[in-house]
């Protein structure tokens, strides 16, 4: 009789879930206080979703769904609002939870505060509290760098003090990656960077890319000064007849007297910054079918892409009745024209 009463009560025991036995704490994430107007109170419940989604990868511990934490507050006697700290507790109590997640934020002219606390279910002790303020624009950043807080501190491990990059360049306006990130343009300092090696890379058109991998300390400033290194291109200019008026190339000014006694010549020239720039030059113009004999004068210009190590061709077409400027090549000269025999070149330097 002994034997059938132990094996029922073992079965018993066994079919009866165990709420102690090898069971992940709870962490249970209530809506938060809106201390600002009336018209944020939506950010009240949308928080919450907001870091249940972060703290779901906090490992062993089981994150308690939203709605489920929603329907608990609803049957609770609440005056209005948020529940208080002490409503969220007895919630939490219901809900088997370990630790609960409560706040307050708000919002005025444009800047966003949010104050977020972790508590000990059972003993009501805070085992976390911080903030974060800045722009309404970075809202959602500082929910994502207080959730990363928080998992840290539930792992028992506090968050390193972060370091800072300050990045120089010689000339300024370089695009700057750190890890393969996008960060801004130089000079810029970066603050709240993990402590460790870090790959930087900087860009800027006709100069040659620079990278570097740099070690951020905790509460130090790394220092980066970097002179990039200017790629170039050559530039050759043709014309079919001698130039009547100055070449602007960009901010260089090619004048006349350049052009005088010129003749095909057999060297390229490869000294001038890569780059993007602007050919222009007044030539004039007149209609082959005019009476008039004095010509109109018209500026032309195109666009020009020197590529670093390359010969890039600019074609002045000055005959009186179609002058034009072309790159790469001539389709407005005259058909069968032999640019080695019948056009001049100049070399820039």
């Amino acid at each position: 009789m002994r034997k059938i009463f132990f094996l029922s009560f073992l079965l018993f025991v066994l079919a009866v879930p165990s709420a102690g036995f090898c069971a992940n704490p709870k962490l249970a994430v209530f809506p938060f206080e809106n201390n600002g107007q009336a018209k944020d109170r939506g950010l009240s419940s949308g928080l919450p979703v907001m870091f249940f989604t972060n703290l779901a990868k906090i490992n062993n511990i089981d994150i308690i769904d939203p709605q489920t934490v929603s329907e608990a507050v609803f049957r609770m006697p609440l005056t209005g609002g948020a529940p208080s700290v002490e409503d969220s507790l007895k919630a939490a109590k219901k809900l088997g939870a370990a630790y609960a997640v409560t706040g307050d934020y708000v919002i005025f002219g444009g800047r966003f505060r949010i104050d977020v606390r972790v508590y000990d279910v059972k003993t009501g002790a805070i085992k976390f509290i911080d903030k974060a303020q800045s722009t309404e624009n970075t809202m959602f950043d500082d929910v994502d760098k207080l959730s990363n807080k928080i998992i840290a501190a539930l792992a028992g491990v506090l968050p390193p003090v972060p370091g800072v990059m300050r990045v120089m360049t010689e000339p300024e306006g370089a695009r700057l990656y750190v890890d393969g990130e996008k960060s801004g343009i130089t000079p810029l300092s970066l603050k709240d960077l993990k402590p460790g090696m870090h790959r930087i890379r900087l860009r800027l058109s006709g100069y040659q890319e620079y990278r570097q991998k740099v070690e951020v300390v905790k509460g130090k400033t790394a220092k980066i000064h970097v002179k990039l290194v200017r790629l170039y291109g050559g530039v050759r200019i043709w014309w079919s007849q001698l130039p009547s008026s100055d070449i602007a190339f960009g901010s260089h000014t090619i004048s006349i007297g350049h052009f005088q006694n010129m003749y095909l010549a057999s060297k390229f020239c490869r000294n001038f910054p890569a780059g993007d720039y602007t050919v222009a030059v007044r030539m004039p113009y007149k209609e082959e079918s005019s009476w008039d004999p004095t010509p109109t004068w018209k500026t032309y210009s195109a666009g020009v892409d020197i590529t670093p190590g390359e010969v890039t061709d600019i074609y002045i077409n000055n005959n009186l009745y179609s002058p034009a400027i072309q790159v790469g090549a001539c389709g407005s000269c005259a058909p069968g024209w032999d640019f080695t025999t019948k056009m001049s070149w100049y070399e820039m330097k």
